[in-house]
């Protein structure tokens, strides 16, 4: 239902977006200097001996892992009220699981959406390689690139399971339900813009974007606990881990693993065309009052994208990132 517009809501909607801004500023900002501070500064000096590469090698999923564990408990302890849905939450406590069930159907859409942006992700990367290294840049990930994702037992939780929980609390949780009560659209989109620039990369940015409006979607209307399975399954297949245990198994298994996913995706296809009208009718029923988007001139909501934008640029540069 779309609300009316007053000046009052003005107010409140620019106070806060720039109040949950400042707070997923603050996690990115402990998420990236412990990461940073680790790699850069304790570690060279622990162990004098060892490479920057031997370093990220033995230690680099332990201090990833850390420096989201530190984050996502500042994040628990500022906002557990809404988390927890403590006496006093309102409005904005988090939704665990609504009262709406999930569909077969919903889950397939969204996992051919997923599909979709990558593609688009895909695209999007080939497009700007070209374009950057044309001045003398490289896109992270690109032919020289000799990485592979790792899979340490560490990497493995963090991956498929607290990855997941941390990002979905923060952004689904916490800022998606704190600017639910000013449109939903508005509160997915706007959460969906700020997951997307935390990764502080072009490419990942965009393909966070697009998969934080399904991400999005999916939490306001079934909960965050369908948002946190949907996120699991999508950091299984597109972190590269399960395409290469796939590559241990039978070609036969590989094939029918392949004929089900086209399956799936043909479904998703044509669920699409057919709830394509009654995504439209959401959109325009749950849509914000007038003048809503301008608190994205917010100071904290500017700063937040600035430091992103820095990120993206920084991991450019080679021998900057």
């Amino acid at each position: 239902m779309r609300h009316g517009n007053t000046n009052g809501k003005s107010g409140q909607v620019w106070s806060r977006v720039n109040g949950l801004s400042a707070f997923a500023l603050v996690y990115l900002a402990i998420e990236t200097l412990i990461g940073l501070v680790g790699a850069k500064l304790v570690l060279p000096r622990m162990f004098p001996d060892m490479s920057a590469s031997q370093l990220d090698a033995r230690y680099g999923d332990g201090l990833l892992f850390l420096s989201v564990v530190v984050a996502l408990v500042v994040a628990l302890i500022s906002q557990w009220r809404v988390i927890f849905d403590a006496e006093g939450a309102g409005d904005d406590r988090v939704q665990w699981l609504t009262g709406r069930r999930i569909t077969l159907m919903a889950l397939i859409i969204s996992l051919t959406l997923f599909f979709l942006a990558q593609l688009v992700a895909t695209a999007a990367s080939a497009g700007m390689g070209s374009l950057v290294s044309s001045v003398g840049l490289r896109m992270p990930g690109q032919a020289g690139d000799t990485s592979d994702p790792s899979t340490s037992a560490i990497m493995l939780f963090y991956a498929f399971i607290f990855g997941p929980l941390a990002e979905e609390v923060v952004f689904r949780g916490v800022i998606m339900n704190g600017l639910r009560r000013f449109g939903r659209v508005f509160a997915i989109i706007t959460s969906a813009l700020l997951f997307g620039c935390m990764h502080g990369s072009f490419v990942q940015g965009l393909f966070g974007f697009l998969t934080g409006l399904i991400l999005g979607y999916v939490a306001m209307e079934y909960g965050l606990v369908w948002s946190l399975v949907l996120h699991i399954f999508n950091n299984g297949i597109y972190s590269g881990i399960l395409p290469r245990v796939m590559e241990s198994v039978p070609a036969e298994i590989r094939i029918g693993v392949g004929v089900v996913i086209l399956m799936v995706l043909l479904a998703g296809v044509i669920g699409m065309v057919v709830k394509a009208r009654s995504l439209v009718e959401y959109c325009k029923g749950n849509r914000a009052p007038k003048g809503v988007y301008a608190s994205w001139l917010a100071p904290w909501f500017l700063i937040f994208l600035v430091v992103c934008l820095v990120m993206a640029v920084v991991e450019l540069i080679p021998g900057w990132a």
